[in-house]
């Protein structure tokens, strides 16, 4: 995907065998991917005064509820229970258990940061949208955002909380879509999720083994990387998971940029349907996919080509796959054979699930990656990325590509495009 700026994420599919399964990955920018998917989103009816009291004027309850807020995130830095629960309307309903239960769900995550935009007006009290904004501890060097959608009461003694929920295609705080969530910290992970102890293990153990050789060559990439494993679509829907729909795209990785273009809090989201799907080694070529993700994000700043970016970071997410590489390049070998392989390196537009079908067109980025390693090593393919990655739009980061290629690579694009069609030839052979 381009960087900076927010939009959909570009993914990876490899559909391979039954034994191969599904394999999908994303890399994402700007603050969060927007995704669109039913969740856990429409708000609860508020309850009302008794006395129905004249409506209250929009611009005096806005000022209540950033009052309200500001005294709950306070109680939430703090963990403050009961500081917390006396901004909930009634603890013991399901919306209030839900709130209570995301107070030890921040505190688990290590919120160490939470604040507000200002509140606008508000004419409808039941549903009043604002936009957190917050920091975890261990992972996040600069700020994300989140929406959240309150539904507010006025009972008398001052307005509280009645409900606390995900917006609809709006990234949520992980404590507001799970928020009966656990957390596993390892040398180098934060796992946080609801899918189970062996599923937050298994990721946990994944990252630990990848982050430190990431480190090596990319100074960036952060000593620990949050990793949220929801265990149902409405919580990957209220987490921000790709529109593409559910269980096409296994993973996603977002997270703002600073002035540089930097990476500063990515997470990586894991879809739970395609995990479900997913083989032990398929979940693993996944995150270690994302890994390289994070790991380019944090170190170089800017855009790069996609062909290239998912190329790399499915290099590195087969490296360790105990798959057959046979089995991997099915399905290029037989579009190969159709005379249905691309004859140019896969643009952004084919490497796009929103457009059509991106398995063949990944698998020929892995293919351009590979010949890089051949030619270059690894080093030559890092510093190819580094060398094709600018801060603007994706147009110029295929131009600096082109001109990047002969020092590098030895050779122009169009020498190496049909060094790489050569390539492709040779897997039909």
């Amino acid at each position: 995907m381009t960087r900076p700026g927010p939009g959909p994420c570009t993914r990876g599919v490899l559909a391979g065998l039954s034994a191969v399964l599904l394999l999908t990955g994303c890399s994402g920018s700007g603050d969060a991917p927007a995704g669109t998917a039913s969740g856990p989103s429409t708000p609860a009816p508020a309850l009302t005064s008794s006395s129905e009291p004249a409506a209250p004027d929009p611009t005096d309850v806005a000022s209540a509820v950033d009052a309200l807020l500001t005294r709950r995130e306070a109680a939430l830095v703090a963990g403050d229970a009961d500081a917390f629960a006396a901004t909930v309307l009634d603890p013991g309903t399901d919306t209030g258990r839900r709130q209570v239960s995301g107070l030890a769900a921040a505190r688990a995550l290590r919120v160490t940061r939470l604040t507000h935009d200002v509140v606008a007006p508000v004419d409808d009290p039941r549903a009043v949208d604002v936009t957190l904004r917050y920091r975890l501890a261990g992972t996040d060097r600069g700020e994300r955002t989140a929406r959240v959608r309150y539904a507010v009461v006025d009972d008398g003694p001052g307005w509280r909380v009645d409900s606390e929920l995900a917006l609809d295609g709006e990234p949520a705080p992980p404590w507001v879509a799970m928020p009966e969530l656990a957390v596993r910290r390892t040398a180098h992970a934060v796992v946080a999720g609801t899918a189970g102890a062996s599923a937050l293990d298994e990721a946990a153990r994944t990252v630990d083994r990848e982050v430190p050789v990431l480190r090596r060559g990319w100074s960036g990439t952060p000593a620990h990387v949050l990793v949220l494993v929801p265990d149902t679509v409405a919580e990957a829907a209220a987490l921000g998971a790709s529109g593409d729909g559910p269980g096409r795209v296994a993973a996603t990785t977002d997270g703002p940029l600073d002035a540089d273009g930097r990476a500063t809090a990515d997470r990586v989201l894991l879809d739970p349907q395609a995990r479900r799907r997913l083989t032990t080694v398929g979940r693993d070529v996944v995150l270690t996919h994302e890994l390289a993700h994070v790991a380019v994000r944090a170190t170089v700043p800017g855009t790069t080509p996609t062909w290239l970016s998912e190329g790399y970071a499915d290099h590195v997410g087969y490296a360790r796959a105990d798959v057959p590489r046979s089995a991997l390049l099915a399905p290029l070998v037989a579009a190969v054979r159709e005379g249905s392989a691309p004859d140019d390196l896969p643009s952004a537009t084919s490497l796009d699930p929103s457009v059509g079908d991106i398995e063949v067109a990944y698998l020929a980025a892995w293919q351009a990656a590979e010949l890089v390693v051949e030619r270059r090593g690894e080093a030559g393919l890092r510093r190819l990325v580094q060398r094709c990655t600018v801060t603007g739009p994706a147009q110029d980061a295929e131009r600096t590509c082109d001109a990047a290629m002969p020092s590098v690579l030895g050779t122009d694009r169009a020498g190496f495009t049909r060094l790489w069609r050569q390539r492709l030839a040779a897997l039909s052979r």
